[in-house]
Parts: structure tokens; C-alpha cells; sequence
């Protein structure tokens, strides 16, 4: 969702409009779920998806049509079946309704407080007021502005249902499509090496945030690190890891043991929603003896996931990273849930 708000805002900045496709609903096995989202801007260009193939082309000749004419928006409804799915280079049928929404540049102060409140881990919700007959769409947002567009009983009913996966519901005849944004995530890579790079590189291909931070220099620097949101150059190890919460995961990397353990008491001090630490079992077992003989308990331990990533037999350090992160996908998967 990130780069779909950031492609939205640069969009309505340049006085541009925009369609704003999202799949509504789902059944089976379709190639994205609900939420799924992708902007389309005049010249062709997108950011996200709703799936691939066909149904994501489907879409794009439909936005071309909300540029063109009078309409302002279209649900398209698509039935994949196996066979046709293979055929588009899928592995899955089911079926997905899109809605597509054209927006136009007085929505730039709407998207852009949507993606503030998205980027600060407010956590906001996306409301779409479905399509009804000949009514359009609307879109609304539950933030923590407490926005009075939003009636009393409809804010009470969303949050009873406290999920942080999108789900409709229908409220005084009309359905409407919640859509909890949940930040992707900030991956805080304590260590600069090369699993580190690696980690950095696969992290941010999937939609972490990721800060990097070393007390070397020629380690820890934007040049070495571009897709970073930061880079942190430290004079030591103490004290680095500060206000953690759900949202944030930490991997642990330094060079060595000692910096590690340091590392790995201050994370366990915070809510960071996964702390991971690289090292064999005789490392752990040294570690963590270490930090139970300053009152650390082994509940308070079980929280580190050591050794670091799923089981896949990695070796090098690209094959390590891909372990790192798939596990932090699963973890931040199983958070959305």
C-alpha cells in the first residue's frame, strides 16, 4: 500500500487525476485477497496490484475509460477458473469484483492524511461506501483525528469487530468495504555486514522499512544501503534500539557476540513485534545464559527467534537473507490475521 499511496499523492500533486483499483471481494482462490490495491495514472503507469494476467489488464483498459469519459467509477467482476488461471500463468481460480474509483486532484488533502496517518503507525481505516444503483462510491477514513464524518454507530461497530484484515459490512443499507492499513513494518538491522546487505536488499523488495545501523562507516552508509529510510551510524551498540512496538522487527547481526547479546537485552525491552538473532545453538546457549544471569527470564527469551529464519538449509549470505525475511513475512502475515 505504500507505494500505491505515494504514486496516488505524487499523482494529485501534479494535478493529475487517478483510478484507484481495489478488490472488493473474493471467494476461493483468487491470485490477490481483499485489499489488494493498485493505482493507475493517465500515461499507463501503475504501483501495486489486484493480481496479474488478465483481470489486472482488465482493469487497466477500464481505468483508460474513466480517463477518457464521464463516469467516475466501474465494478468489474471476474471468474478465474483453474483452467483459465493456468492459462494466464496463475496457479488459481476463484473469483474477485474490483472497484475502480477515479480521483481527482481535490482528494490530494484526503490521500495525503491517509498516508500520514499510514506511515506514522496510526493504523488508520480505509472506509469505501460500495457503489449502490446509480450512487457512487465514497470514500472515508477512520483515523485518529476522529473524523465526524464518520457517524457514531458505524465508528462503534468497526471497532467491536477489531480486525486488522480488510471485511465489509452493511450498515443502513449500503455495504462498506473496511480496510485496516496496517503499516508493513520497519525492519531495524542491527549489524552492516553482508547479511545484513542482503537482508536490506529482500526487506524492502517486500515492503519493509528498513533502517540500517553499524558503529563502521565504511559498513553503514546510504551508498552501500539505498533503500534504506535510514542509516545510522553509531559510536556503540548501547542504547540503540529505543520505543519499539508491534509494527518493528528486529534482526540482530553485529559482528560479534558481545555486541549481540547487547543488542538482544534492549530489544527484549521493547514491544517489537519480532526480534531475531543470528548464531549457532552454542552461541545462543552463551547469550542467553548470560542475559538469565541479569534477571532475564526464558519466557522473556522465547520472544528471539535463534536461530535466525526458517529451516531451508541456508549457506550464503543471499540464502540466509531469504530465510530472515521469509520469516518475518510469515510473522507480519500472521499479525493481519
Amino acid at each position: 500500500m505504500r507505494h500505491v499511496l505515494d504514486k496516488l499523492t505524487r499523482t494529485l500533486q501534479l494535478k493529475q487525476p487517478a483510478v484507484l483499483c481495489g478488490i472488493v471481494r473474493n471467494s476461493g482462490s483468487a491470485p490477490r485477497t481483499s485489499g489488494a490495491r493498485m493505482v493507475v495514472v493517465s500515461d499507463g503507469s501503475i504501483a501495486g496490484s489486484v493480481g496479474g494476467g488478465a483481470l489486472e489488464g482488465a482493469c487497466q483498459a477500464k481505468a483508460r475509460e474513466l480517463f477518457r469519459g464521464p463516469a467516475t467509477f466501474a465494478e468489474l467482476d471476474f471468474q478465474l477458473t483453474a483452467a483459465s488461471a493456468a492459462e494466464e500463468g496463475m496457479a488459481c481460480g476463484g473469483s474477485a469484483t474490483v472497484l475502480l474509483q477515479r480521483l481527482e486532484p481535490e482528494m490530494l488533502p484526503f490521500i495525503e492524511r491517509l498516508q500520514k496517518e499510514y506511515l506514522g503507525g496510526q493504523r488508520p481505516m480505509l472506509l469505501t461506501i460500495l457503489p449502490k444503483k446509480e450512487e457512487p462510491p465514497r470514500l472515508l477514513l477512520l483515523d485518529s483525528q476522529q473524523n465526524p464524518e464518520v457517524a457514531t454507530d458505524l465508528r462503534l461497530e468497526i471497532t467491536r469487530k477489531g480486525r486488522r484484515a480488510p471485511f465489509l459490512l452493511d450498515h443502513r443499507g449500503r455495504e462498506i468495504f473496511v480496510e485496516p492499513l496496517v503499516h508493513p513494518g520497519t525492519v531495524h538491522l542491527a549489524g552492516a555486514g553482508h547479511v545484513a546487505l542482503a537482508v536490506a536488499e529482500l526487506a524492502a523488495f517486500v515492503d519493509f522499512e528498513v533502517v540500517v545501523m553499524d558503529d563502521r562507516r565504511e559498513f553503514a552508509n546510504p551508498e552501500r544501503y539505498p533503500k534504506a529510510r535510514e542509516v545510522r551510524v553509531l559510536n556503540s551498540f548501547a542504547a540503540c534500539l529505543t520505543g519499539l512496538g508491534p509494527d518493528d522487527y528486529v534482526v540482530i547481526v553485529t559482528r560479534g557476540h558481545l555486541h549481540d547479546r547487547e543488542v538482544l537485552a534492549q530489544a527484549l525491552s521493547t514491544n517489537a513485534g519480532y526480534i531475531g538473532m543470528i548464531g549457532s545453538r552454542r552461541k545462543r546457549a552463551a547469550v542467553y545464559e548470560s542475559l538469565r544471569g541479569e534477571g532475564v527470564t526464558d519466557s522473556e527469551l522465547a520472544r528471539c527467534h535463534c536461530p535466525i529464519g526458517l529451516a531451508i538449509d541456508a549457506d550464503t549470505p543471499e540464502e540466509i537473507a531469504l530465510s530472515i525475511v521469509a520469516e518475518m513475512v510469515q510473522v507480519r502475515a500472521k499479525m493481519a490475521t
